[in-house]
């Protein structure tokens, strides 16, 4: 069957549109029986830990209870993960969440900036008082650590894919979404991997200038609100850390994360001109 009419058919859903597609995921908006909104995530299984998943439901839904910009996961056809196999006999997991109005953030916005690291630190804030989980420290943490090249101290829990494209903003509300990467490390992690996101973009664009006014504004803007204490003069190195986990999965193609080890050859080549472009200018 198909996906579509399996959210349609089987699980009672309606209006289901297409919002985003990966190597791992798709992404729908659809419209539950009761007439709430629902974003319905459809996640290859041969990628994903089903147990590891579940237990990342369980922290969303913990974490909704204590920050209500979380999205949390939501019920479908009673159940919080459903198993469906496609019609080519691709196994997938389906999940359910509040879906997010607004629009997303414009990290070139000073104001946006500082709003996207005040909802950080106080997600930070929220996730420490969490009770510890079985989750792993997130990727490139991991992947960048196995070499010896750096000792990591996975300190609490970190959202673990913090970016303008994991948020909404409806006036001064932000809502969050998309922790799939969460797990453990240090505070200045998720701060660090949020900047290099945006560095990578204005590296493309030819905009340095812009990502030293989002880096400014964002740092204010956790540093001012509720979060834990971070140490800002550290952020560079994790961002060093970023940027080396992003060179070995590309010198190990096998062992990267899907989104880059399926990428057509013209996308390596961009991610490798940043690499060398990033240690020529911090050498």
């Amino acid at each position: 069957m198909d996906l579509v009419d399996y959210l349609t058919d089987s699980l009672d859903l309606s209006e289901v549109d297409a919002l985003a597609g990966g190597h791992q995921s798709r992404v729908f908006r659809a419209v539950r029986r009761d007439g709430a909104c629902v974003a319905v995530k459809s996640i290859d299984a041969s990628l994903v830990d089903r147990d590891e998943l579940e237990v990342r439901l369980g922290v969303v839904n913990a974490l909704a209870d204590l920050d209500p910009r979380v999205c949390r996961p939501v019920l479908l056809a009673e159940d919080f993960v459903i198993d469906f196999a496609m019609s080519g006999g691709q196994d997938r997991f389906i999940v359910g969440y509040e879906y997010a109005f607004g629009e997303e953030p414009d990290p070139t916005r000073a104001s946006d900036a500082a709003r996207m690291g005040a909802a950080l630190s106080d997600l930070h804030e929220s996730m420490r008082m969490l009770p510890t989980v079985t989750l792993p420290v997130v990727g490139a943490l991991r992947s960048a650590s196995t070499d010896g090249a750096h000792a990591i101290s996975a300190s609490q829990l970190l959202h673990g894919d913090f970016s303008a494209s994991n948020l909404r903003q409806t006036g001064e509300e932000v809502r969050i979404f998309d922790f799939d990467d969460c797990g453990y490390g240090p505070p200045e992690f998720d701060v660090a991997n949020a900047l290099y996101m945006v560095l990578f973009d204005q590296t493309r664009r030819g905009s340095l200038h812009t990502y030293e006014t989002f880096r400014q504004s964002f740092i204010d803007g956790y540093l001012n609100s509720s979060g834990p204490s971070i140490r800002a003069d550290s952020l560079d190195r994790f961002i060093d850390l970023r940027v080396h986990a992003l060179a070995l999965w590309l010198d190990d193609l096998d062992n990267a994360p899907i989104g880059i080890r399926e990428a057509p050859s013209a996308w390596h080549t961009t991610l490798r001109s940043f690499v060398s472009s990033y240690r020529s200018s911090t050498a």
